[in-house]
């Protein structure tokens, strides 16, 4: 069940119409119109906050209930309402950043739905994983974003490689296994690293892009320029600044930039136009290693991601508003695209009813899978999960993330995250089948 059939409600819709039974509900009729043309889904006429519309819809029976209205409290008050009249998850859209008390691009269990989502957050978190992937060898989000896990190759200037020819090394906690000569080990196994070595890193978002700054020196910064200061603008370069991940931010409006120089202390703040190929050339925008167009407008950012790679910027990154756009960009050349509506469908495609297993994803050239596991009860043990022959847990994500040491307690919002050899899911599935995962008894550890 949708609320809102603006934009992002269409896109949710046509995302879901192959895989769920689809009600959209919307207050305004010329929305649900439009949204009918190409839509296999039921639509009702009505105002998500009334109760008497939620039952008219038979909100009971809703496996997911998602509200993306643009209002942020419609989104709230219509989701609480649907788990009070019995939907079994409910997920709201709420844009403002000063709703939310992390950084993360949601939050769980606020007024007791399942998550409340922030586009401008989530996008974010995905721009941050296009630049770990300057990096890494490759970068895959899981449990919604929540944590990434990264395939980083050993090189010769890794201080991993140093300490392992002085002693015995102490693995960073990030890196919870190692593939050497195309086996999977868990990094307690690997008492040296070895030049060519392949870290598997799993953590947050922010923490993965410096842990490959610093196993990488040789590389020095990336020096990131960002442009537009926008919600997306300001909040990556509230995160980036303080690290020294940042070089400049670019803003056309004058009085922006005020604003911005006296909230982001430390970060350059530049008045001047990103698609003006004279003012980028003066400002010696090819010196960038990484650049982000992030402003209001698709025009705008596709120009200034041209103009940079014209100039001699190697990595470019761009903010798509509108859905389908995406492919002109890369008609152009320009592949690294971000959009909040795909961002916001993937974070609802992970949280659909699935079982146990919730996610898988391959690491390339490394013959190695993830699964992300969500037993979906509280009590359950890393240790009472069936895993087959080599499986290495590599992090906890949920309203924390943790270590999955093997007496390590899942909560019910929890998802496991589990590095396996190659072609050993349907070993793991079938293992679920024949033995679902029990609490354990006895006190947590």
């Amino acid at each position: 069940m949708i609320i809102g059939a603006g934009e992002v409600g269409r896109h949710l819709a046509r995302s879901l119409q192959d895989e769920a039974e689809l009600i959209l509900i919307d207050a305004d009729s010329a929305e649900l119109a439009i949204a009918e043309e190409g839509l296999d889904a039921l639509t009702l006429v009505g105002n998500g906050t009334h109760r008497s519309v939620l039952r008219k819809a038979e909100v009971e029976r809703a496996d997911m209930f998602i509200a993306v209205t643009p209002d942020d409290s419609v989104n709230l008050v219509s989701a609480a309402l649907a788990r009070s009249l019995g939907a079994a998850r409910a997920v709201a859209r709420v844009d403002d950043p000063s709703f939310y008390e992390t950084t993360r691009g949601f939050e769980l269990g606020v007024l007791g739905i399942e998550a409340s989502v922030c586009a401008s957050r989530l996008v974010g978190v995905e721009l941050l994983r296009k630049l770990a992937g300057v990096r890494a060898r490759q970068v895959v989000p899981c449990a919604a974003g929540l944590v990434q896990v990264a395939s980083h190759v050993i090189g010769e200037d890794s201080p991993l490689l140093a300490r392992s020819r002085a002693r015995a090394i102490t693995w960073p906690a990030q890196v919870r296994a190692v593939v050497r000569a195309g086996q999977l080990r868990a990094c307690a196994e690997v008492e040296h690293a070895e030049l060519g070595d392949v870290a598997l890193i799993a953590c947050g978002p922010l923490k993965l892009l410096e842990l490959l700054h610093e196993l990488t020196p040789a590389a020095g910064s990336t020096r990131t320029t960002i442009v537009g200061g926008g919600d997306v603008g300001v909040q990556l370069a509230g995160l980036l600044g303080p690290r020294e991940l940042l070089d400049r931010l670019i803003e056309n409006d004058r009085s922006r930039c005020w604003a911005l120089a006296e909230r982001l202390h430390g970060v350059q703040i530049l008045h001047g136009d990103g698609t003006n190929i004279s003012f980028l050339r003066d400002e010696q925008i090819g010196r960038a290693d990484a650049l982000l167009a992030v402003t209001g407008s698709d025009e705008a950012n596709l120009m200034t991601s041209l103009l940079a790679r014209e100039l001699g910027v190697d990595h470019v990154f761009a903010l798509v508003h509108r859905p389908g756009y995406a492919g002109v960009y890369s008609h152009l050349g320009v592949t690294g695209t971000v959009s909040p509506h795909e961002t916001i469908a993937n974070v609802i495609h992970s949280m659909l009813p699935r079982g146990i297993i919730v996610g898988r994803s391959a690491l390339t050239e490394l013959a190695v899978d993830l699964v992300e596991l969500r037993p979906g009860r509280a009590g359950v043990r890393v240790s009472d999960l069936p895993l087959p022959p080599g499986a290495v847990p590599l992090i906890i994500a949920g309203r924390s993330s943790r270590e999955p040491k093997p007496r390590a307690t899942l909560e019910v919002d929890d998802v496991l995250v589990v590095a396996l050899p190659g072609g050993r899911i349907p070993m793991l599935e079938k293992a679920l089948r024949r033995k679902p995962p029990q609490p354990s008894s006895g006190d947590k550890p």
